[in-house]
């Protein structure tokens, strides 16, 4: 007998704690339980595809530095002198104010030099040529050109072969004379005079494995008739860069690429176990009052709330289907819409009322 009633307590114990766990459970309506139980499955599959599809290891093109190169293009002059009794040396180097009358030829050395990382097939060519350009001066003093003429001096090729350098040294000698004369023949053609530029260029390309690197490189020299003259070149022209290739490599992705999944399907998972295990459908009186709450929200500014209600045993009594019936049917009929305060200031047993001449016109929320 003492077994028995022992047994009775523990089950009472268990039906009281389940009964306790139950009201400390988050109360939600049923179609918020449902709503954050598709949120969270939907959330929690999204999550996991995302997730599977950003983890996985996928390749990409890459391009790498198989070999570098560099070209450096440039001259050097010298002016050679006729026989006089002022200067003693028989050139004048580089960077100096030229006499035209004692001026016999100017001598030029063009270098092209290649210089590779690692051996490659290199081939190319190139060409020094003259170029006599005639112009005249236009508006904002812009050269407009008249005729241009090309002398071809010297053609060569790079013979192709498999290395890591390769370079062109080309030395020839620029009669100034014999090309101002080229113009006056030219001038006295057009029948005018024109401003003139004259400039001695090498241009060309290598060729390195297939893929063509140009190059040029000019000196200006004056050929007018002034007494003095400077010749114009520049630095030394340099073009460097890489040669790459496209290969397919194996990436494994970085765990921030895919972290914002894996918080999204904890975030999801932690969605679903809270609905649940933390919370429950809320029911009956709680339910009345969460609907009577949303309903005021809503409607309650255009409610009166009285404390008790006429005597209303001679009006018939008219059950309206809904709220915004009832509403409705306040406007129309220019009566207010009555409720008596119960528990939480809520409408008392939930009814609503419009009290007419003849009838009584009432909704009532029900669960």
């Amino acid at each position: 007998m003492k077994k028995i009633i022992k047994d009775n307590r523990k089950k009472t114990k268990d039906v009281h704690t389940l009964e306790q766990d139950k009201k400390d459970d988050f109360k939600l309506t049923k179609n918020t339980r449902f709503f954050l139980y598709v949120l969270g499955g939907i959330l929690c599959l999204v999550s996991a595809i995302l997730l599977f599809i950003n983890i996985r290891p996928h390749t990409r093109t890459e391009e790498v530095v198989v070999n570098s190169y560099n070209i450096t293009t440039g001259a050097s002059y010298r002016v050679h002198l006729k026989e006089n009794n002022v200067f003693e040396e028989e050139f004048l180097e580089e960077g100096r104010v030229y006499p035209s009358a004692i001026t016999d030829f100017i001598n030029i050395d063009f270098k092209s030099e290649l210089a590779m990382t690692n051996a490659l097939s290199i081939s190319g060519d190139y060409i020094i040529r003259a170029v006599l350009e005639g112009y005249q001066t236009g508006k904002d003093e812009e050269k407009v050109p008249v005729y241009e003429k090309i002398y071809p001096i010297i053609e060569g090729r790079v013979i192709e072969s498999v290395t890591s350098s390769s370079s062109i040294n080309e030395s020839l000698s620029i009669d100034r004379a014999a090309y101002r004369n080229y113009a006056q023949e030219i001038e006295n053609a057009l029948g005018g005079e024109t401003g003139k530029d004259f400039y001695v260029e090498l241009s060309g390309k290598y060729i390195v494995d297939g893929e063509e690197k140009p190059f040029s490189y000019r000196i200006d020299i004056p050929i007018n008739n002034d007494k003095f003259y400077e010749i114009r070149k520049a630095e030394p022209v340099e073009d460097s860069g890489d040669i790459k290739e496209s290969n397919l490599v194996n990436v494994m992705p970085a765990f921030s690429s895919y972290a914002i999944f894996i918080l999204l399907l904890f975030v999801a998972a932690g969605i679903l176990v809270f609905v649940r295990f933390f919370t429950a459908n809320m029911e009956g009186k709680e339910l009345e009052q969460k609907k009577l709450s949303e309903l005021m929200r809503k409607y309650g500014s255009r409610m009166v709330c009285i404390e008790n209600l006429p005597d209303i045993s001679q009006k018939s009594e008219i059950r309206v289907k809904s709220i915004t019936d009832l509403i409705e049917l306040a406007d129309e009929i220019r009566e207010p819409v009555l409720y008596i305060e119960g528990e939480k200031e809520l409408p008392k047993d939930g009814k609503i009322y419009i009290l007419s001449k003849d009838y009584i016109y009432f909704f009532e929320s029900k669960v």
